[in-house]
């Protein structure tokens, strides 16, 4: 249970104060009835509930009803319902491999960037309120989309404009287009910083390390997402009417490619984040609600309570009058 205002607990200090009230109340009562009245024939008559009329029953009453409203005030709210992020706290960039070797089938009929696009749709659900940015690479990376909250916007980039050798140059640079998602980011220290990397581990190692270190240093956590398998893939090509034309040939041989989780791994524990290769299944779903990705940037939805113990005062505050009328 969380205190939406854990101050007004201060309050229950009266307590000591409202018990030497009700003591003075009844010492003052007692008086005037022994000044105006008689006391014995006050005491020689029965009253309809007995037990209650003990000081015992008065102070729990008294106790229960103070206790209640201070719980009321303190705005008690119990968490309900899945974590989700805080708006406006995350800035993320998709970092998105268009290479050849994207087109490899490894998913049913689905290529790896088709499996890609597909998550990184999905995940814009939950980033609503944050920015996201999108930056494309093969042999060199290109800024495809600035940091923005119109995620629609950035729903139709990823269906319609990121394709497989869109950026027009061999290879799979993963190092550049780190530092490009890097340079995306803004320093504001207000907002986390978060670079989503779906490759199948590129084939470049040049300047992997100085780049991540520049990622630690500016606090950017990199998440990576293994397309492909370990099983070597040959990759199909299409005419323009999207029929089958055979596979990619380098001197009559048939490329294949793999996918190069080492690497991957590598990147995701250097700066923090974490690695996750993509199945058939949705185990990447929870990569939001993870902590040790997003830190103290989830919430989650509350149930106020403050109705209960309101309802529970006013009960008590009304044994309490009946003890001292009954």
């Amino acid at each position: 249970m969380d205190f939406a205002q854990p101050l007004a607990f201060l309050l229950l200090l009266l307590l000591p104060a409202f018990y030497g009230i009700s003591r003075s109340g009844r010492r003052r009562r007692d008086r005037l009835v022994r000044a105006w009245g008689d006391i014995t024939l006050l005491q020689a008559s029965v009253p309809r509930f007995p037990r209650l009329r003990h000081d015992g029953w008065r102070l729990a009453f008294l106790f229960a009803t103070v206790v209640s409203i201070v719980f009321a005030l303190s705005d008690p709210r119990l968490p309900a319902g899945t974590l989700r992020l805080r708006e406006g706290t995350l800035d993320v960039v998709f970092l998105m491999d268009v290479s050849k070797s994207m087109a490899a089938e490894d998913y049913g009929r689905r290529s790896r960037l088709e499996k890609a696009k597909e998550i990184a749709r999905a995940l814009l659900a939950d980033l609503r309120g944050n920015r996201v940015g999108l930056v494309t690479f093969a042999g060199t990376s290109f800024r495809q989309a600035e940091l923005t909250e119109d995620l629609s916007a950035l729903d139709f980039i990823l269906r319609h404009w990121v394709q497989v050798d869109a950026v027009g140059l061999g290879g799979s640079d993963i190092a550049q287009a780190i530092e490009t998602g890097i340079a995306l980011c803004t320093k504001d220290p207000t907002r986390q910083k978060l670079l989503l990397l779906f490759s199948d581990g590129g084939d470049k190692q040049q300047g992997l390390e100085p780049v991540l270190a520049k990622a630690v240093r500016r606090g950017i956590k990199v998440v990576t997402f293994g397309l492909g398998t370990a099983s070597p893939s040959p990759i199909p090509l299409y005419d323009g009417q999207g029929r089958f034309t055979g596979y990619l040939k380098i001197d009559d041989q048939v490329v294949t490619t793999r996918l190069n989780e080492e690497r991957l791994r590598h990147i995701a524990q250097v700066t923090g984040g974490t690695y996750q290769r993509v199945t058939l299944g949705p185990r990447w779903q929870n990569v939001f609600t993870r902590r040790e990705v997003v830190g103290d940037i989830l919430e989650q939805e509350n149930r106020k309570l403050f109705q209960f113990f309101l309802g529970l005062g006013l009960l008590s505050f009304t044994g309490y009058t009946l003890t001292t009328r009954l």
